[in-house]
């Protein structure tokens, strides 16, 4: 295996001098295409050939010719400068309306819910070439994310480590539903009948605990949960043919509750409200693409 040579002590911009020199075999036309003073080009060949052993350069009558040397170098040097011009040059601007870029977002099925059909019609008049992937949410989002498994993270707001950015997209509050017809349908639940009904439990892979089960124990009480579902989606169908409770999040409730003839019960436990945020990471801050993607959302979700 040949060993890597250490770049450290190499000055790249011989490399853009030697390209030029051995493009124009003149040191003057070589200084004019780099910008540089005839002098300073001088004193660039005469480190060049320090550093090759070798003149490069060498005058046969009243012109300047490459050595043998300078001839292998020819095709290296201008890959190596046209390799220092894509990593130095700016990027192209993103438009929106001629981009083709893919977007990857993870997120809880409430979110997409919320987002997608306002969003999909943004990117249709705004982006009509953008495509987006929405992805489950995995346990380890932070890390994914810094490792740029996904660009963005819908969800509940969490603490974030320091390399990850957040914005706040709107705040809800949990409420109770039952189905049209439910004997407890339009009351007013003490906690012993809060606590005596069957629930369906939305328990999806960032929900770590239940904070209404919490708030029960704190009083000595325990609910029955009789099923459980990863998906916000799956508990009000769930709920609209049984005699479940189910408590959710009100701007679910608000979406679904008119199809699924769900109704609202005053539940006797009051949660504070949370928030929804989107989470980048840090490295994805100022490029453009993502900021309009990220504006995007914020007006799809009507932040």
């Amino acid at each position: 295996m040949l060993a890597l040579m250490n770049l450290g002590g190499i000055d790249t911009n011989l490399v853009v001098a030697l390209h030029a020199l051995l493009s124009e075999r003149n040191v003057t036309r070589a200084a004019r295409r780099v910008g540089l003073g005839q002098s300073a080009m001088s004193h660039a060949l005469a480190r060049l050939r320090d550093w090759f052993r070798d003149p490069l350069l060498v005058r046969v009558g009243r012109q300047m010719v490459l050595t043998e040397r300078a001839q292998a170098l020819l095709g290296p040097a201008a890959s190596a400068v046209s390799s220092l011009e894509r990593v130095f040059q700016q990027p192209e601007p993103f438009e929106p309306r001629t981009s083709s870029r893919v977007f990857r977002i993870a997120s809880t099925d409430n979110l997409e819910l919320y987002a997608l059909p306002r969003l999909a019609a943004i990117l249709a008049k705004e982006a009509p070439n953008v495509d987006l992937r929405f992805h489950h949410l995995p346990k380890d989002w932070m890390t994914a994310l810094e490792r740029g498994d996904f660009e963005l993270k819908l969800g509940r707001q969490y603490p974030i480590a320091p390399t990850l950015r957040e914005e706040e997209l709107f705040r809800d509050q949990l409420i109770c539903v039952v189905r049209r017809g439910h004997p407890l349908a339009g009351t007013r639940l003490t906690l012993r009948q809060y606590a005596a009904a069957s629930h369906v439990l939305i328990s999806p892979g960032e929900t770590a605990r239940s904070t209404i089960d919490e708030l029960l124990a704190q009083r000595g009480l325990q609910r029955r949960i009789a099923i459980t579902v990863s998906h916000f989606l799956v508990a009000p169908f769930v709920v609209a043919a049984s005699d479940h409770l189910l408590t959710i999040p009100s701007r679910l409730v608000e979406a679904v509750a008119p199809a699924l003839r769900l109704e609202t019960v005053t539940a006797p436990l009051r949660t504070e409200a949370y928030t929804m945020t989107q989470v980048w990471a840090e490295r994805s801050e100022s490029d453009a693409g993502h900021r309009w993607l990220r504006n995007a959302l914020r007006r799809a979700i009507g932040a």
